[in-house]
Order: structure tokens, then sequence, then C-alpha cells
């Protein structure tokens, strides 16, 4: 194949790296070739610096040094220098020169460096890194969301240094500077797919633009002038095979490749990703895919572990196996950006996925440019995978206060403010606009307000602050709107092995101590485990009962949740249903239980009945598969009278809430309890559940 070499015929080229904490007098003369740095400390990268020897502890500013060694370029050749991920600020020199910034933890970076390094030789790499630590309380400048403000992070962490790969790269005259490809229609006929090329050229000239995937071939013709050149086309796909959530068919994934080709043939620049071929839509947050209405069970993650940049391949499989075994077929990749090989793993193992833009609380006046170009970013750089389906925007625009009730607080949200009405405006037309195949919500945690009335996804923390978790079911009925989609749900609990004293583990980001001592008051127990194991076994309860009240209201008005916390960054007190170590908490038991894909469930549920007193319950049969089933359904009551069973026999509808019927309960003598098993069973399966219903 003609065309520039591909960097891998030279590479290793950047090697040695060395850094230092900046000073004054460092900053002044780091980037210069001839600079002694001696004295300098080894570093990894990529790597967050806390992880290197002699950096563990620093927040501010890292001055980093390296080699690099390239070979004489071509004639007509350019070359580039690229940033895939650094954390937070950079400021860029080659050999002296200063060549560009960075800002953006996730963003990617391209410099044209081909006059500083036409020839072949060795050249020095300086880079000025800035992450300081923000104020808490303080409006925010860096957007970096979950990235550093995970559940569980410890307050000492910080992400910060070049976190991902810096590479070179070759092209010839004209080079893709910015790319883009989204699966805009698909249905058994046709697919259609929508690019975007940012290309730079060295001087006017006609181009051809190769399009190839899934057998289909399709040349452009395309005159570009001196400078950066913005190109759109369209590809159609005739009979493809559509990309469907795990449930409910298959994820076949093919490769695009789109080759810039100058007029004698030669292949200037290229670019390569994978695609899935679907639709997606929400209508009040009630999801499709390819046209078929899907209910999303749903659970929040964010960053796999501190150490995101060294986090392996196998590991992200493995969680994400793990998440789909556990019942979910939903994550939300909670205000943050991810590393690309998750999103891969999510397109092959039919997950589908919310992604957020990193925006967390309030933000200074001031930033709107810079959200907006990261937001851009963030639909280039993920638009081509088919299992994302939503973008999120900004997380609870109107506060950094925490969260102190059940329900959502609406005095406090009638108001207008810049980061809800200016800030998330701009943020979310911008994804609109470059991606209009896929629904945008332009914030979360926003109740309804004047004048829309309209609102957004919720979070919903009933048994957690100052309502019983059967209470949603209530609430749920006087306020539908409400929960529609709930996004965050369940109590905090604290982890099973504490490794540090207790003091340590409620010291850490999104921590709701207040709330645990009202809930769960540790002066009620003698010894620390104990307080420990009623935490977690209060979290199981809280979230099994949500995940079944919001289940039993599918389609009306529920059109998905988000079941908490998938794993805990660090140890602490979270809402993860996983420790930090891997260790299972009972919520995990809990919530494979209610998310069965059928499910037998008592609604409105009854925690506890008046001594002696009979209540009446509903029976409903939960179905999320895409096909009717003929079931028999067992109710085995053991009260005060002693055991009785009742059956149903019947058909449950296919994606549907069915009602069964009554069964009649009996509370006994105070403290003495009831139990209800449930059994569903059909010719591919039995699912069981079961209630402990409690006389006060």
């Amino acid at each position: 194949m003609d065309g520039p070499a591909p960097i891998a015929d030279f590479v290793p080229v950047l090697s040695n790296w060395r850094a230092a904490r900046s000073t004054e007098t460092l900053q002044r003369d780091f980037s210069d070739p001839d600079f002694d740095d001696s004295d300098w400390l080894p570093i990894e990268v990529p790597s967050h610096w806390q992880t290197q020897p002699g950096f563990e502890d620093f927040d501010g500013t890292l001055l980093y040094r390296a080699d690099l060694r390239v070979p004489a370029l071509q004639a007509g050749q350019r070359r580039w220098l690229r940033f895939d991920g650094l954390c937070y600020t950079g400021d860029v020199f080659l050999d002296g020169a200063y060549v560009g910034q960075t800002e953006g933890y996730f963003t990617h970076h391209r410099f044209d460096v081909t006059d500083l390094t036409s020839r072949s030789g060795t050249y020095t790499l300086a880079v000025e890194v800035g992450a300081p630590r923000e104020t808490p309380g303080e409006r925010k400048r860096a957007i970096t969301g979950w990235f550093t403000e995970a559940p569980g992070t410890p307050p000492t962490w910080n992400p910060a240094g070049i976190w991902q790969p810096v590479s070179i790269v070759d092209t010839g005259a004209v080079a893709i500077r910015h790319f883009r490809a989204t699966c805009v229609a698909a249905d058994e006929r046709r697919a259609e797919i929508a690019l975007r090329a940012v290309l730079f050229a060295d001087d006017t000239a006609d181009i051809e633009l190769v399009t190839e995937v899934a057998g289909t071939s399709d040349v452009s013709t395309h005159r570009v002038s001196a400078g950066e050149n913005q190109v759109e086309w369209h590809v159609s796909v005739p009979l493809p095979e559509l990309w469907w959530p795990h449930e409910r068919g298959e994820q076949p994934m093919y490769p695009l490749s789109v080759q810039a080709r100058i007029p004698n043939g030669t292949i200037s620049d290229r670019k390569y990703r994978r695609i899935g071929f679907r639709t997606t839509s929400m209508r009040d947050f009630i999801l499709r895919i390819n046209g078929e209405r899907v209910f999303a069970r749903g659970i929040n993650v964010g960053p796999i572990e501190l150490d995101l940049a060294s986090a392996s391949v196998d590991a992200m499989r493995d969680e994400i196996l793990a998440i789909r075994e556990a019942g979910f077929n939903f994550i939300r990749v909670r205000s943050h950006v991810n590393r690309v090989e998750f999103y891969d793993l999510c397109d092959d193992l039919g997950m589908m996925v919310w992604q957020d833009f990193p925006l967390i609380g309030a933000y200074v006046r001031g930033i709107t440019d810079r959200a907006e170009a990261q937001a851009r970013e963030m639909v280039d750089f993920l638009s081509h995978h088919p299992s994302i389906v939503v973008w999120g925007g900004h997380y609870r625009p109107h506060t950094d206060e925490p969260r102190t009730t059940s329900a959502p607080d609406l005095r406090r949200q009638q108001m207008p403010s810049w980061n809800r009405s200016i800030l998330d405006r701009a943020v979310s037309g911008t994804m609109r606009g470059d991606d209009p195949s896929r629904r945008t919500v332009a914030h979360s945690e926003v109740a309804p307000h004047i004048p829309q009335l309209r609102g957004s996804d919720l979070g919903q923390f009933f048994g957690w602050f100052d309502r019983p978790a059967s209470e949603l079911a209530e609430y749920a009925a006087a306020l539908p709107r409400f929960v529609r989609f709930v996004s965050d749900m369940g109590s905090q609990a604290l982890p099973e092995h504490i490794e540090k004293d207790l003091d340590a583990l409620l010291d850490v980001a999104g921590a709701e101590v207040e709330a645990l001592h009202a809930v769960i008051p540790a002066s009620d127990y003698a010894e620390a485990s104990n307080w420990v194991k009623s935490t977690r076994h209060h979290q199981a309860d809280v979230l099994k009962t949500s995940i079944e009240t919001l289940r039993a209201l599918k389609y009306r008005p529920v059109g998905g949740f988000c079941a908490g916390l998938w794993r805990g960054v660090g140890p602490g007190l979270s809402r993860a249903l996983i420790d930090h170590d891997g260790t299972p908490r009972p919520a995990l038991d809990a919530a494979k239980t209610a998310l069965q894909p059928v499910l037998p469930i008592l609604y409105p549920p009854e925690p506890t009945l008046h001594a002696h007193h009979l209540a009446t319950i509903a029976l409903h049969i939960c179905n999320d598969r895409d096909e009717d089933l003929e079931l028999t359904v067992t109710a085995t009551i053991t009260d005060q009278r002693g055991t009785s069973i009742k059956q149903w026999q019947g058909l449950a509808d296919a994606d549907a809430v069915s009602y069964l019927g009554d069964i009649e309960v009996r509370g006994g003598r105070i403290g003495q309890s009831a139990t209800v098993e449930l059994l569903a069973e059909g010719s591919d399966g039995r699912w069981t559940n079961r209630y402990v219903i409690s006389a006060t």
C-alpha cells in the first residue's frame, strides 16, 4: 500500500521519561534541550503521577521531559505529536519551541511538529502538566467529574499526569485532524452512516475520501484549501445485520476505514473505527432500540479503579460481564469518560450505555467555550459505539451541597441559574447538534421547575434519608413525573473488611455520614463489626424494595433506573454493590433477585403489619422478556395462622407487568414475622422471591 510509513515502523520514539516538581526557576528553563535534568526522577508514561515513586502525595504542577527519536520526513509528509489523555492542563515544548496547550483529561490533542522534526535525530519533548486540587465549596474550573470525585475516593487522591499514550503520527500533505462516524439510521434494508472530518491541507487540492465498511466501498471527491476544511458525507450499507442489547439479539460489529487520497492515489492519511448498526430513541425516558421498547435495568459505574491508567482490559471485561450476569442491561458511565477499551467491551457484550459529560455541581462563569469544545471531543471520540444510547449532561448543576432528603427538594430549583440555564444549554446543544441520532439529557437531578415543568432523571433515596423505602410506591403514585427515570437510589454501607479506622472510611468522597448515623446509629452497637454488618444488610433491603417498586411501574411511568453504584474506587462508605477489593456486598445478591428477567412480586410493598391485622397484598409478575410466557405461580404464606398455599396459572405478557391476584397475610404478636415465598415456573426456568413481613 502506497503512502507514508506508519509510526509502528520506527517505534519506540519516546523514551527516558523523567519528571520534577515545578519551581519558578525550573518553569523558565526546563524546556531548553540543553537543560541538565540528571537529578530528575524517572517516571512512567502513561501513568497518574501519584502512583510513581517520589510523587505519591503531590498536587500542583509537574514538569516532564522525554527523548524523542525520529527518522527524517519524506517529501510531502507532515508529522504530528499526539496526546491521548493528559490530566488536566498541559503546555508542550519541543526542543525549546512552544508547540501548544492542552485542557481536558480525556480529550485528544494533535500538534503539527513538521518543521521542528523534519530531520532525523533525537529531540527533547518537555511538558508542563498542571492539576491543582480545587478548594471544596468553591465553584469548579476543571471539567473532571467523577475522575476526581468518584464515591470512595480518598481526599488526597489526584489522578493528574500524562495518563494515556503519547505518540508520533506521520501523514501526507492532507491530514485528518478530527473525525466522527455515527450510525443515524438502520433497519433490515439499509443502514446510514454520517461521517465528518476536519482535513488539514498544505495547499489547495482535490482529494478522494474512500470509505469502506461492511462490504461497501464509497468514494467521494472534495476540493480542500490550505488550512482546515470541514467535510461531511454519508455512506449507505445495504442489508445490515443490526446490533441489539444482549437480551434481544446479537452484537455484530464492523471495521470502518476512511482514507484520504491525493490525486496520484497515494494515501495521505487514514482513520479506523468499529461501528455497529442500530437506532436509538427515548421519549419520556422510555428507550427504544431498533424501534423496540427496552426497559433499562441499570447501574452507575465510576472509574474501574483509582489507577485507571493501568487498569487491564481483562479486568474491564470481567467487570462488565459481572454486571451483565447480575441482571443489568444498562450502564451509566457516571460523570466521567472512561478509557476507549471500556466502550469496545460494552459493544461486544451488548450492554447499553448512558454516557455522561463530566460536569458535577456548580462551575465558574467563563468555562462555556471550553466545555463545548470538550463535549464535541467526547462525541467525536465515542459516537461510533452502538452501545451508547444516551448522552448525559450536567449532574446537579444547581448546587454543590450534599443531598439530605429522600425526594428532591423542589424549592431550591425554581429560580434560574447560570449553570443550569446557560452552561447546560450550551453543552447539551453542542452534543445534540453534533449527534442528533441519540437523546441528549441536558442535566440530571433537576426536578420539574417553572416554566417548563419537564424536569430530568432524578435520584430517589427512600430508605436512606428521611422516609422508608416502602414509601417510594406512594410517592410515585402522587408524583409520577418524578420517577420516569430514577438515576440513583439505595442506601450507603461500609466495606466488610475494615482496613483502616472508621474515621478514614467515612472521610471519602460522597460519604453521607449524617444520614448513616440517623438511619443506623453506631451507638446502638457494642462492636463496630456488627454496626458495619447492619449497614450492609440495610443497603440490601432498601435496594431490593426500590428495584421491585420501579419494575412494578414499568413504562407506567418508569422507563428505567440505575441502582446505586457498582464498585467504589476505594475503601469507604458508599452505595457500591461491591467493595473496592472485589468483595460482594449483600446488596448484590438482593439486586440479582430483584433483577431476574421474570419476577413475581408483591406490590405495593408491605414491610410491616399491625399486630393481628389481616392485610391484602397484590401479586404481580414482571416479565422483561420479549415473548409471552406460560407460567405457574405459587405463593406460600406462613403467618400466625400457619402455612397456606395459593396458585395461579396463565400467560405473562411479553415486556409487561401482569396482575395475578391477591394474597392475605395476618400479622402476629409484635416482633413476630410472616413470610411469603413466591415461585414462578415456566417451560425454561424457575424464578423465586421471598418477603419477610414484621408485626408492629
